[in-house]
């Protein structure tokens, strides 16, 4: 029998998926799964977060509680959906002062309340270790649900924002550099709740998920759900400023921070060539087109004259 360190994350997802049935609209496998409810659907997500992985020691104790939220509205996004809101489940260590748990409950609230929706609730239960489970729930219209699948060759590749921030704000935690707004993206994620309600409505959008393991693993796994590949234009795939410093001043690939690096919580997206104008009306400077829709085959990323295959690499649970 395997281990699941010889397997890794996404073999354990896969296998797992594998063995479930459902009745709902879209279930195991996306972002959220998506529930008919008359005319309209019910997405629900749930994320976990734990304090040996996800939380950097120098973190606030409100800095965990936002990431908390924001992680989970993150799939929420990534669907198209307005968010209903979040409930919290917490598994605290009893030494653990109240205080504290009042810190991080403040952050988890004043992240629903940026995206206009609501701390719902939770539990809370004795553990040796800070664990935060949250579940998320929105609405969308049935007609305007995002999902992975449904990219078709031409379609084009576009993505939110800029990639790269999250990982450099790691990295210069680890040399020492100054490097606010990295640290910033790093520790309090900004779910694209706006621009995934924006893209629902346009009609235009083919599949879509978030790029919270970093983008070439995100590319891997959008192609994947859709059967197909893709061609991404290296030099149009926005770069945050500060990625671009840190990496010179501590000798990092910028290459790999840009395309492995997780923890951008940006939105992926593939795009028909005719709606492309619609979505950019609609989004303006906050999309950018990076690529193209292939046949399926592995990813291709263009370097100048030089066409090379990128391999979807990054952080997964139980290989670290």
């Amino acid at each position: 029998m395997a281990r699941l360190s010889d397997i890794g994350e996404k073999a354990v997802v896969s296998s797992i998926v594998s063995m479930l049935r459902t009745s709902a609209r879209s279930g195991p496998g996306d972002d959220a799964a998506v529930i008919d409810i008359g005319d309209r659907c019910l997405v629900v997500s749930t994320d976990m977060l734990w304090q040996g992985t996800h939380f950097h020691p120098s973190m606030t104790w409100r800095q965990k509680g936002w990431m908390a939220a924001a992680v989970n509205l993150s799939d929420i996004a990534a669907m198209g959906a307005q968010p209903l809101g979040i409930l919290l489940a917490m598994g605290l260590p009893k030494d653990m002062d109240e205080a504290s748990v009042r810190e991080m409950v403040q952050g988890a609230a004043d992240c629903c309340d940026r995206y206009g929706t609501d701390y719902l609730g939770g539990d809370t239960k004795e553990c040796p270790e800070l664990v935060l489970i949250g579940t998320s729930l929105g609405i969308v219209s049935r007609e305007g649900v995002l999902l992975r699948k449904g990219a078709m060759p031409g379609d084009l590749l576009a993505m939110t924002g800029s990639a790269g921030a999250a990982s450099a704000g790691l990295l210069a935690l680890e040399h020492g550099i100054e490097a606010k707004e990295a640290v910033k993206a790093l520790f309090e994620p900004l779910p694209r709740i706006k621009e995934g309600t924006l893209l629902s409505s346009s009609g235009a959008v083919t599949s879509c998920m978030d790029t919270s393991d970093g983008l070439s693993s995100s590319l891997h796994e959008l192609g994947s759900a859709s059967g197909v590949s893709f061609e991404i234009d290296a030099e149009k795939v926005p770069v945050h400023e500060e990625a671009v410093r840190v990496a010179g001043e501590c000798g990092a690939e910028l290459n790999d921070i840009v395309l492995h690096g997780g923890g951008d919580y940006q939105l992926l997206f593939t795009v028909r060539p005719d709606g492309w104008q619609h979505v950019q009306d609609l989004l303006g400077n906050e999309v950018t087109i990076i690529g193209r829709c292939l046949e399926n085959g592995p990813n291709i990323i263009k370097r100048g004259a030089s066409n090379l295959i990128l391999e979807p690499h990054g952080y997964e649970h139980f290989r670290h």
